[in-house]
């Protein structure tokens, strides 16, 4: 027989599992996406949604806990769950984990502050990345819409074509909505924090960075993309 325990860090540790696996499970499909826009450590940090983000982040604390000597596994469980989301488990699970991890406000705010610069820091890196791709697709609709114009299109060509770059448009904007969620919950965090007094300047300056940063990238891709919805191919 299992002890309640036992069937408490048991049922945790399948939920979590099956968290994982239906998280993973969401990312497939999109084969025809530019293996450009998927590769590197950005791209998989921007393209997962808070949950799939969350449950990736806490399996490794939630693994080291069933392996450990810990007295308690299923609270220890709970905790590493919480602790391994960041920002992808929502502001109010960050932020109470934030608490009980730093009594002083300055250390807490401290704490944000690096996690935005962070985020920042793997945005910019990411906009260097896709840019390439970004160019190339502006490039070929550009070449589309004169072919259609001139009608001297190859329409099943043209058809490929343009299903491949709309795969890669809607791969960004799913990206670019996640990056969106990540900033208002940074700014949740910023109004409960400046609601208990704490000095929450210098962390607003980051996230105002940041979010200048995904405005950019949102720009980028309004440029890349706009003719996207305006050429018609029968393929």
């Amino acid at each position: 027989m299992f002890s309640q325990s036992s069937l408490k860090l048991r049922s945790a540790f399948i939920a979590l599992v099956s968290c994982l696996f239906l998280a993973g499970c969401q990312n497939m499909g999109g084969g025809d996406v530019d293996p450009r826009l998927t590769e590197g450590e950005e791209a998989k940090f921007f393209s997962k949604s808070g949950a799939q983000a969350c449950a990736a982040g806490a399996l490794t604390g939630v693994l080291a806990c069933a392996l450990s000597n810990s007295g308690n596994k299923a609270a220890c469980m709970a905790i590493a769950a919480v602790a391994g989301c960041g920002v992808g488990a929502g502001a109010n699970y960050l932020l109470d984990q934030r608490r009980a991890k730093y009594a002083n406000n300055e250390q807490r705010i401290n704490s944000f502050i690096q996690d935005v610069q962070a985020d920042n820091q793997k945005l910019q890196t990411r906009m260097k990345n896709i840019n390439v791709v970004l160019q190339e697709n502006q490039r070929t609709l550009k070449t589309l819409n004169a072919q259609v114009a001139a009608k001297q299109v190859d329409q099943k060509k043209a058809k490929a074509e343009l299903d491949r770059i709309n795969a890669n448009k809607a791969f960004l904007e799913k990206e670019l909505a996640n990056i969106n969620t990540r900033v208002d919950e940074y700014q949740d965090i910023i109004e409960k924090e400046r609601a208990v007094g704490a000095d929450v300047r210098q962390l607003q300056g980051q996230l105002d960075q940041l979010s200048r940063t995904r405005d950019a990238m949102k720009g980028q891709l309004d440029v890349a993309y706009g003719l996207a919805s305006s050429i018609k191919v029968t393929g």
